[in-house]
């Protein structure tokens, strides 16, 4: 009876920190997607140059490279680069993905989030990749580096140091974001574990 008692308390408690890791998951997902939905059009109201904004170049890099993501009436003044991607995966895909809650999908949260935050950093040095990563109409050479503010060319997606602390900005967010999905995976699974343990009890 005792050992009943503490298995069913033993799980209680499991299941408890689980619904809170992944509500934390949760939350700051939603977090994540609001500060991007939100970066892109604030940047462009406010501090990036309309000529840029309006350049076929800047325009086709922002919106049509290396494929249309969203239609050019929302582009590049509300989406720009991969911003939908992000948007995408922390207000739909996450919270999706937490309404099965179970451990195989908050590792899978854990995996793309880690995943994302290196792509983060790996955006903010683009000057460096190989020209062929480039379309044919932009020269490489030609935009700011990573870390200085070129005003002739500052939209958010080329504006150099603008562009570098946008991404730079969402890193801590998917860290995070991994570390508590991680929380929530052992959580599960010390749940599982417990629960196959007591079936198994003749």
């Amino acid at each position: 009876m005792a050992t009943a008692q503490s298995a069913s308390d033993a799980r209680l408690a499991s299941d408890i920190r689980f619904r809170s890791e992944r509500k934390k998951v949760l939350w700051i997902s939603l977090a994540l997607g609001i500060f991007v939905l939100l970066a892109v059009p604030i940047h462009s109201a406010f501090i990036a140059d309309p000529r840029a904004l309006s350049d076929e170049i800047y325009t086709f890099v922002a919106c049509n490279w290396p494929f249309p993501l969203v239609p050019e009436s929302a582009c590049p003044q509300v989406f720009a680069g991969e911003s939908p991607f992000m948007v995408l995966y922390a207000l739909v895909i996450v919270p999706l993905l937490l309404i099965r809650g179970e451990a195989r999908t908050m590792l899978t949260i854990v995996v793309l989030s880690l995943v994302f935050a290196l792509v983060q950093i790996i955006a903010v040095f683009y000057t460096a990749l190989p020209s062929a990563f480039f379309p044919p109409e932009l020269n490489p050479d030609l935009l700011p580096s990573a870390f200085e503010r070129d005003p002739a060319t500052c939209g958010l997606v080329l504006c150099g140091l603008d562009h570098s602390l946008f991404h730079f900005a969402q890193v801590p967010f998917l860290l995070v974001l991994a570390f508590f999905g991680y929380r929530a995976y052992r959580a599960a699974r010390r749940e599982y574990s417990r629960g196959a343990r007591h079936t198994n009890v003749p």
